[in-house]
């Protein structure tokens, strides 16, 4: 609450309208050239059978991908409760015992950045969770990630942004460096 026991109004992170659309077009170009290896008649073994399982796959990913960029439902919605997440589900400010930006090498030329939250108790919000989220959770922590990671691929603004309202919203966050 601010001061003046007055809610604050929520903060909404969508995700980024070049990222969806940069994800659509490579899914769109990995659907034509599969469907070009398909049509092309004299390909090996290896690169017919990826082109026959990767055309229908992309094709829902690309469709998936459009979906989310026409319905523009955010990725992640901060409230003085707590937050909202996409995957996660809701999370609130008792559960949480830190966040911090995390940095993780993807490839010799790329990385990828996370926000990741501290739970006072993970298996409690993982017993609440869904199926996936439970084995994504137990993947992550057997590569030694966080107990929960936001992508900050998907979030539409600078993590340092997300960080600085979370501390809004939550005064005595603790910010791991």
């Amino acid at each position: 609450m601010s001061s003046g026991g007055v809610p604050r109004p929520a903060t909404y992170y969508y995700p980024s309208v070049l990222y969806l659309v940069g994800m659509i077009a490579g899914a769109a170009a990995l659907v034509a050239g599969g469907i070009w290896v398909v049509l092309s008649g004299d390909a090996p073994l290896f690169p017919l059978v990826a082109s026959v399982l990767g055309v229908p796959f992309f094709t829902c990913a690309g469709v998936f991908l459009a979906a989310r960029l026409i319905l523009r439902k955010p990725e992640l919605v901060l409230t003085d409760d707590g937050l909202v997440h996409r995957q996660y589900g809701r999370i609130g400010w008792d559960e949480v015992t830190h966040a911090r930006i995390q940095t993780v090498r993807t490839s010799a030329f790329s990385h990828a950045r996370f926000l990741q939250l501290g739970l006072h108790d993970p298996d409690a919000f993982y017993a609440r969770s869904s199926r996936w989220l439970r084995l994504m959770a137990k993947a992550n922590r057997r590569l030694g990630y966080g107990q929960a990671n936001l992508a900050g691929s998907t979030l539409g603004a600078p993590l340092e942004q997300v960080l600085n309202a979370m501390r809004t919203y939550r005064p005595g966050l603790v910010i791991l460096e």
